[in-house]
């Protein structure tokens, strides 16, 4: 019985002498991890002349293209993360980059670019028809784009950097590798070096992984046990001579009022006398002349000379008004703007033909004001803004802007805006419309917010920016049921309403809005009526927070809606000048 026994307890040693060698190596193995280096082509699907690009260290999810010894990326690629500023006509198959005094053109497969009639040869194609994509060699990005760019083989990797600033490096405190995921088991991009420094992607006090990118190109993760500590270095951007833009600057406070003109027989010198009269400190005008003719990019104009050569004599500039309307004065629709501008040949005949029309007349500026742009469009409404802003420019010409308060709209780009404009004009108003809880048309917190959000989106330059506030009131009613807009008014108009009860009606200022407000309860239906009132004081609180922010001026919408008595404010503010606000009004009594 004994001699069975041993060789059992013999074996059974042996096996668990044996699984604890094997548990030990297989514990051993996997805290080396794996030794197997990526299969680069198949891991990121490269074929023979596709790049892995590396963006500001980080992989992107499209590839570079090499063709005839010149390395490619296509259009979207170019235009959605290198340089936001080229853009592509698909319709008419144009790739355009925009100076401040340029508009240069490259069509697909042809070794040149063009500027206006002359021609500038390349000895390489910049953009390329390869398969149903066009693709732009970088090269040519590379010309008006401050970046850094790297192709490398073995495997293929295209390297760009177009951010700097500060940034993480850590150095290695000991030979490792460099993983493709944060794993020990996942697969070995390349061998790390003691010493080698590497710019940190992303890391967190909680990971055993730190992410890192090498200066080759690859980007990975590596044991934070092999890392020493991190440090914080300045990337310098390489030296770039981009255009400079020059601006039309007004000296002074900009009052600029728009006048609101729907036919040729309204665009005279009469016409502007009237609105002119018993108004103060006014120094732009701006009539509505210009609007859509068709679809295809022509300009119907309602303008002439003698309005303008009139506005000169009282000391006033003219900056007249392109609206996206069908006709002066009608609805605007960003379906039809866009459908015009996605097509460079009627962005030119727009451009061609205001421009002919503001020499013609002697005008001092176009005051663009397209409203209801699309999402979808706002890329070919950039364009034309800055297509149209070189028109500008090289005609002598101020050019505006008229954008919402950013809250929104924000598909307006108004940095890019800023940068070719030389103002943007910030319509302060319609705070509360026709549908919605009732309130006033711009309340101070209103006004304030559309100020503070246009000056963080073009970083911070108040002299581009000119804030425009309403002559206009909208009158409410509350029947019991439902509350809306019963009218738009003028001021006097406005005013008249609350004259109408005078038994029953109730006004009190608000400081906090900026507003007199007043209601009454109709006798005839019983209905509440609701009026934030537009006048001499709300006017001039407004003036008095912008004054906080030293913008270039004030506009107004529109003449002939007003009271008289809004120009002394507006005229104090111009003038730089006391406001005579509620308070101070208050104060004097």
């Amino acid at each position: 019985m004994k001699n069975r026994v041993v060789p059992v307890l013999i074996t059974l040693v042996l096996i668990i002498i044996v699984g604890a060698a094997t548990v030990v190596s297989l514990i051993s193995a996997y805290r080396k991890g794996s030794t197997e280096f990526v299969d680069f082509e198949r891991t990121y699907d490269l074929e023979d002349n596709e790049y892995v690009v590396v963006l500001n260290n980080e992989v992107q999810d499209y590839k570079a293209v090499e063709d005839g010894g010149i390395v490619y990326l296509s259009v979207q690629q170019v235009t959605d993360s290198i340089n936001d500023r080229f853009y592509w006509d698909d319709n008419e198959k144009i790739f355009i980059y925009t100076t401040a005094t340029q508009v240069i053109k490259a069509y697909p497969d042809e070794q040149s670019y063009h500027v206006g009639d002359e021609t500038t040869s390349l000895d390489y194609v910049p953009v390329k028809t390869i398969g149903d994509t066009e693709y732009v060699a970088l090269d040519y990005i590379q010309l008006y784009t401050q970046c850094e760019a790297e192709t490398l083989t073995e495997p293929n990797r295209l390297v760009i950097a177009t951010q700097w600033g500060e940034e993480n490096t850590v150095t290695a405190s000991a030979d490792t590798v460099l993983r493709y995921e944060g794993d020990l088991q996942s697969d070995i991009l390349r061998n790390v070096t003691a010493g080698e420094t590497m710019t940190v992607v992303a890391s967190a006090e909680d990971w055993s992984w730190t992410n890192v990118a090498t200066e080759d190109g690859y980007v990975g993760w590596v044991e934070n046990r092999y890392l020493g500590q991190q440090q914080t270095v300045t990337a310098t951007a390489p030296k770039f001579q981009e255009e400079e833009f020059t601006y039309f600057k007004e000296e002074g406070k900009i009052c600029y009022a728009w006048h609101q003109v729907t036919a040729p027989e309204a665009s005279t010198r009469y016409s502007l006398a009237q609105a002119l009269n018993n108004t103060s400190g006014i120094n732009i005008v701006g009539p509505t002349w210009f609007s859509f003719d068709g679809t295809e990019g022509h300009v119907r104009s309602i303008g002439n000379a003698d309005y303008v050569a009139y506005a000169h004599q009282q000391g006033v500039k003219v900056w007249a008004v392109f609206q996206n309307s069908a006709i002066a004065g009608g609805s605007m629709d960003g379906e039809n703007t866009d459908n015009i501008l996605a097509y460079t040949s009627k962005r030119e005949t727009l451009v061609s033909e205001v421009i002919s029309y503001a020499l013609e007349y002697g005008l001092d500026g176009i005051n663009l004001d397209f409203e209801l742009i699309l999402e979808e469009g706002a890329d070919n409404y950039i364009q034309f803004v800055r297509e149209l802003s070189v028109a500008c420019r090289l005609n002598g010409l101020t050019f505006s802007i008229d954008n919402y308060v950013p809250l929104y709209t924000q598909h307006y780009d108004r940095a890019e805006q800023a940068v070719f404009a030389d103002y943007l004009v910030i319509m302060g108003y319609d705070e509360h419309i026709y549908t919605g809880d009732p309130g006033p048309g711009a309340s101070l917190s209103f006004v304030q917010q559309g100020i503070e959000d246009t000056l963080e989106l073009i970083g911070g330059d108040a002299s581009k920016v000119i804030n425009a506030l309403p002559f206009y009131t909208r009158v409410w009613e509350d029947n019991g049921q439902s509350v809306g807009v019963n009218v738009t008014t003028t001021m006097p108009q406005a005013r008249a309403y609350l004259q109408k009860y005078p038994d029953s009606t109730v006004m009190t200022w608000n400081s906090e809005l900026g507003y007199n407000y007043g209601y009454y309860t109709s006798p005839l239906n019983g209905s509440t009526f609701m009026i934030w009132l537009e006048d001499a004081e709300s006017i001039a609180a407004k003036l008095e927070l912008m004054n906080q922010y030293d913008l270039a001026g004030a506009a107004f919408w529109k003449l002939q809606q007003e009271d008289a008595d809004v120009w002394e404010p507006i005229a104090a503010y111009v003038n730089g000048e006391t406001i005579p606000t509620h308070e101070e009004n208050q104060q004097n009594e």
